[in-house]
């Protein structure tokens, strides 16, 4: 059976420089929109990514596809694997 994919968009009205603040750095921001847990990650291509619980607890878990936190358009592609 193929492996299916979904692509999820979303726009948001902001600087680049603040959304990917709040993606990658802000994690009681993140805490706000992620149902309590907060995101780790070396933000590269390649890298592991995490969303953790407050208790430490890994809810799930992928890689960074592409990051590219740049002035006029930032892009970030995350795989993840639940």
């Amino acid at each position: 059976m193929a492996r299916s994919t979904f692509a999820y968009v979303t726009y948001i009205r902001t600087t680049p420089e603040k959304l990917w603040s709040a993606l990658t750095d802000d994690v009681e921001f993140m805490k706000q929109y992620w149902f309590g847990t907060h995101c780790e990650s070396a933000w590269t291509p390649g890298s592991s990514w995490k969303m953790v619980y407050p208790d430490g607890s890994i809810t799930d878990a992928g890689e960074i596809v592409e990051a590219e936190p740049d002035d006029d358009s930032s892009q970030l592609d995350a795989e993840w694997y639940q």
